[in-house]
């Protein structure tokens, strides 16, 4: 690996980015659809008779996003560890909710 911080070639290091499952853009998907369910089980919108979790959401999540569990845990573990990369995520992911709440409010 050609990074220092990837000593002993690690499978997720920078260097090895291209490999990530989900990449970036899809990453930023799954995480805006993580907070809208957050956000509904947090302000109790969802009114079902069961009380899902955030696992729950998570798995119904990923499964429409066509992502395994390991992958996306895999990949947030790579962002967690890149911070200037997850802000990009992230700045994608309030773009996307700045606009969901937009045109809630027109």
């Amino acid at each position: 690996c050609p990074s220092a911080r990837c000593w002993g070639c690690a499978p997720f290091c920078s260097a090895n980015s291209g490999r990530l499952k989900p990449k970036q853009k899809e990453m930023s998907s799954i995480l805006t659809d993580i907070h809208i369910a957050q956000s509904a089980i947090n302000n109790k919108i969802v009114t079902d008779s069961m009380n899902y979790t955030i696992n729950d959401y998570l798995n119904y999540i990923l499964k429409q996003h066509k992502t395994e569990k390991e992958d996306f845990l895999a990949s947030l573990k790579f962002y967690s560890e890149n911070p200037d990369i997850l802000q990009e995520v992230y700045d994608s992911v309030l773009t996307s909710l700045s606009r969901m709440e937009a045109a809630t409010e027109k």
